[in-house]
């Protein structure tokens, strides 16, 4: 039977093309992954796209109950920004929200699955790279370290909707490089709709810590809810470690 360790329910933004094919890279044998999609298509570019982020939540309610008919054993809101975009009470309410609709199962949200990741391997500082715009950016600096974890240093790219897709990956292997600092203990790439998994653990042995990533981190918290601890190798030090 598909998914007879683990069936796990993704909430995934409407315009995202990379969490689907990202998380089934990687999900251990007897575990499947079940999407459904919230309205969301990752534009934002005025106060009105603002709004487009906040009331994605609106959506999450509905998409929630419909991923209870496949019975999942947990379910997770994936998309950085639109959970982290109105601070730690935000999110957490995001999460009270899924649950009240899924008979309690676990859930969770992506910026809650990183910041519980930094907290498992103990990272107290770290630098951020992300593709978004500078108003979007602070927001996420703030939700970090609203969560207790110093930002040493942190880089954007000014970018929203499908242009995020299609950043190169040589581009932000860059743009990581250039947010690391000598006193950050890990490297943070923020979004679900960047291409990371082919860099990780490249950029692990070019800067000598660990990276996490909006798409790892999801799937390794949405796992171990679910008391699922295979070491996974090929994706960094967060999965084949922690």
């Amino acid at each position: 039977m598909y998914g007879w360790r683990a069936r796990l329910g993704v909430l995934v933004p409407s315009g995202n093309i990379v969490t689907e094919p990202e998380f089934s890279m990687m999900v251990p044998e007897g575990v499947c992954c079940h999407y459904h999609r919230y309205k969301f298509g990752g534009e934002v570019r005025n106060d009105d796209g603002l709004k487009g982020v906040f009331q994605a939540a609106e959506y999450i309610v509905e998409a929630s109950k419909l991923i209870a008919d496949v019975q999942p054993h947990v379910v997770a809101m994936t998309g950085t920004g639109t959970s982290f975009i109105g601070g730690y009470q935000y999110d957490r309410k995001l999460i009270e929200k899924m649950r009240a609709v899924n008979a309690d199962i676990p859930a969770t949200t992506t910026s809650t699955s990183v910041i519980d990741a930094l907290q498992c391997m103990g990272i107290k500082k770290v630098s951020i790279a992300m593709p978004y715009l500078e108003e979007v950016a602070k927001v996420a600096v703030k939700f970090v370290e609203d969560n207790g974890i110093v930002v040493q240093d942190v880089k954007w790219m000014n970018l929203g909707g499908f242009e995020i897709h299609r950043v190169a990956k040589e581009t932000l292997r860059q743009l990581a490089k250039a947010a690391d600092t000598p006193e950050s203990e890990a490297l943070f790439i923020s979004c679900t709709s960047l291409h990371t998994f082919e860099i990780i653990e490249k950029l692990e042995t070019d800067l000598g810590k660990p990276v996490i990533t909006s798409n790892q981190a999801t799937i390794w918290n949405m796992l171990r809810l679910v008391g699922i601890r295979d070491k996974i190798t090929g994706y960094g030090q967060l999965l084949s470690q922690f």
